[in-house]
C-alpha cells in the first residue's frame, strides 16, 4: 500500500474513533503524559515515543498542531493516528489550530500531500477531533487557551475556534490578539475565574513557540509546552510533561552533541 492510501486508511479508521469522543475528554487514570506541538517534526516524535516507552504512562494526550512547517507532516500525523487506532482508550489527539483548512492549505500540509481530495478528507476528520481534556478532575488541557470564564461542558467541536487560537497574556481580561481579528488573549483574572468556576487547579496548553520547551504563567496556574525541536527555523528544546497524583514532571530534550536526548527533568508539586 502506498503512502497516501495508508494515510487515507488511517484517517478513515481514526475518524470513527473521534466521532465517539466528546468535545472534552475526561481522564481519571494516572499517570498521563502530555505532548505539545509537533509540526511535522519526525525527530521530535521519535523522542516523544522513546520517553513514552520509558515512562509507561496509562494515557497520552497530544495537544494538536501535528502538521505544517516541518517536512514530515504526513508521516507524523499517520503515526499518531496509528497510535490512536492501536490504543483508542488511552491515546488522545486534540485538535490544534493547524488542524484547520485555513492554516494547513498554506503552511505546508497541502504541498506535502499533493492530493487535494485527500487533503479535504483529512480536514473533515480534523473537525471530529476532541477539543480539550480534563485530567483527574483538576487539569484542563487544550491547544490554544480558553474563550472566557465558562463551564467546560459548554465546549463543542463546532464552536472550538478560540480554544484552538487564544493565548495567555499578562494583561487582565480578554483583549484583541495580533494573531487575528477574532482571536483573543486572556489574562490572569480570566484563568482564575475559569479554574474556580470549573473546580480545577491548572491549565496545560501548547500553541506558543518556545526555545526552552515550556513556560509557566500566572503563579504556576498555566503551563505552555512546545514539543518540536525547531522554533520557526531555529533549533530549540522540546518538552513533554507527565501528570501523577500529586506532581507534574517536565522532561526537556534536544541535541546533545550528535544525538537527541533528555536534557533535564523539572518537578512541580501540586
Amino acid at each position: 500500500m502506498n503512502r497516501n492510501k495508508q494515510f487515507q486508511a488511517n484517517l478513515t479508521h481514526a475518524r470513527n474513533l473521534f466521532r465517539e469522543e466528546d468535545a472534552v475528554i475526561r481522564i481519571d487514570e494516572l499517570p498521563t503524559m502530555i505532548i505539545g506541538d509537533l509540526h511535522g517534526d519526525l525527530e521530535a516524535l521519535t523522542m516523544v515515543i522513546s520517553i513514552k516507552e520509558k515512562l509507561e504512562p496509562a494515557n497520552i494526550i497530544f495537544l494538536g498542531d501535528y502538521v505544517d512547517r516541518g517536512r514530515n507532516s504526513v508521516e507524523v500525523l499517520s503515526r499518531l493516528l496509528e497510535l490512536k487506532i492501536a490504543s483508542p482508550k488511552n491515546v488522545f489527539l486534540l485538535r490544534g489550530n493547524h488542524e484547520t483548512k485555513q492554516m494547513n492549505e498554506k503552511s505546508g500540509f497541502l504541498d506535502e500531500l499533493k492530493d487535494s481530495d485527500l487533503f479535504n478528507f483529512a480536514n473533515i476528520v480534523f473537525e471530529e477531533m476532541p477539543v480539550a481534556a480534563v485530567i483527574n478532575k483538576k487539569i484542563f488541557c487544550v491547544h490554544g487557551g480558553i474563550e472566557d470564564i465558562r463551564k467546560t461542558t459548554a465546549i463543542t467541536k463546532q464552536n472550538s475556534f478560540n480554544y484552538l487560537w487564544n493565548d495567555p497574556s499578562g494583561i487582565q481580561g480578554l483583549n484583541f490578539s495580533i494573531r487575528g481579528r477574532d482571536i483573543r488573549t486572556f489574562g490572569p483574572d480570566i484563568v482564575e475565574g475559569f479554574l474556580r468556576l470549573n473546580d480545577l487547579q491548572m491549565i496545560i496548553r501548547a500553541h506558543s513557540s518556545l526555545d526552552t520547551g515550556y513556560r509557566w504563567w500566572f503563579g504556576n496556574k498555566l503551563l505552555s509546552i512546545h514539543s518540536t525541536l525547531n522554533n520557526h527555523g531555529t533549533p530549540a528544546k522540546g518538552a513533554v510533561c507527565l501528570i501523577e497524583k500529586d506532581q507534574l514532571d517536565i522532561y526537556t530534550y534536544g541535541k546533545t552533541g550528535d544525538d537527541t536526548g533528555i536534557i533535564d527533568k523539572i518537578r512541580h508539586d501540586f
